[in-house]
């Protein structure tokens, strides 16, 4: 019982650190990690880099 209570708050903490850091990079300006050549978006990202 103990070890289960672990796992799934070891969960909640993990996905709470993912979710704070996708956060900050959107703040950042960091939608994606792909290139914007193809990318259906690149309209929306440069609208924002100016």
């Amino acid at each position: 019982m103990a070890a289960t209570i672990l796992i799934l708050v070891l969960i909640a903490i993990y996905s709470i650190y993912v979710i704070m850091n996708k956060k900050k990079q959107i703040k950042e300006g960091k939608f994606c990690s792909c290139g914007c050549q193809d990318c259906p978006s690149k309209i929306k990202c440069s609208k924002r880099d100016e």
